[in-house]
């Protein structure tokens, strides 16, 4: 006759309660089974907080979407999801990766309020000039990073700023000739400046004939480490990004003249609904109100500390 093994201590059959004992009196098979059971009733409960846990994310989702659209007429909303969103290929603030994948604060902020609004197109990079083109000639389309500029300020529908920066003149600290007011500017060597940005068009219109328009931003700063240029124009987000490719220091470099005004903005064509634009600029207020947007321009450094020496007076940028 098979008697029963008793694991870790031979304990009083008539006194053994298995509801509450700590030691196990059953076979190797069911000990066996007992672990099963218990493996099984883990996996049980860890599926059931996974399921909740995804329950909440998407509730919350589906709730921030629904906050989103709630003051929005469905028929503008379903206008809304139909605009074509295009940009360029301007680092920091929007470019492909190495997999091909939209990055950028711009593109970030941008993508964050599409979701809010369920929109599904895919956003087209494109050179900023075949941008333009679009904007200028097409209705429903809406174009970033774009700076509000008083010469676009009534071409263009503005829903932002998707991307607060400064933006000035930058110059090499070590420079031979130091500028230190608009006139030093005007006389000085080269500006690179992104061509046919809002920039170069308004520091033409201020007299500057020193300009060197640059097709390709991402180099500016290799022309200036090797003198090609004497400044640039650019942003201390975007300045803070190009310096990582470069021999140059973030106190090699130093803002001389700041801005007025550049922040950038998602732009609609003028022949755009206003309705549509109000649907887009209802879901940017929805991510700036909960943090998502401070949650996202936290991710991009600033570069500049020191005051230009130039004070501010000039309308600019991208």
């Amino acid at each position: 006759m098979a008697f029963p093994q008793v694991y870790w201590l031979h304990y009083p059959p008539e006194t053994y309660d298995k509801r509450h004992s700590m030691f196990a009196i059953d076979g190797p098979d069911q000990a066996c089974a007992r672990n099963r059971d218990k493996l099984c009733a883990h996996r049980f409960v860890l599926l059931v907080q996974a399921f909740f846990v995804l329950l909440a994310t998407v509730i919350v989702a589906g709730n921030a979407q629904a906050h989103a659209l709630e003051k929005a007429d469905p028929s503008h909303l379903v206008d809304a999801l139909g605009v074509t969103l295009l940009t360029e290929e301007y680092p920091p603030f929007n470019f492909l990766d190495d997999q091909g994948h939209l990055r950028g604060i711009g593109a970030e902020v941008v993508q964050a309020m599409a979701t809010r609004l369920g929109y599904g197109k895919d956003i087209d990079v494109l050179p900023w000039k075949r941008v333009l083109l679009r904007i200028d000639g097409e209705a429903n389309v809406g174009v970033f990073s774009m700076t509000r500029t008083p010469q676009r300020e009534e071409s263009y529908q503005w829903v932002g700023p998707v991307v607060p920066i400064n933006a000035g003149i930058f110059q090499r600290a070590d420079s031979a000739s130091p500028v230190h007011d608009i006139e030093d500017l005007r006389q000085a060597g080269l500006i690179g400046v992104q061509a046919g940005g809002a920039a170069e068009l308004a520091l033409r219109s201020y007299g500057f004939e020193n300009l060197e328009p640059i097709h390709h931003s991402g180099g500016v700063v290799g022309m200036l480490e090797k003198g090609r240029i004497d400044l640039i124009v650019s942003s201390d987000i975007e300045l803070y990004e190009q310096l990582k490719n470069s021999t140059l220091e973030r106190d090699d470099v130093e803002m001389v003249y700041a801005f007025s005004s550049a922040d950038l903005y998602l732009a609609f064509s003028a022949q755009t609904s206003p309705e549509i634009v109000r649907v887009w600029q209802h879901a940017y207020d929805e991510i700036v109100k909960d943090g998502q947007f401070d949650r996202i321009v936290s991710q991009y450094g600033v570069i500049m500390n020191q005051s230009p020496r130039i004070e501010r007076g000039l309308l600019l940028s991208q």
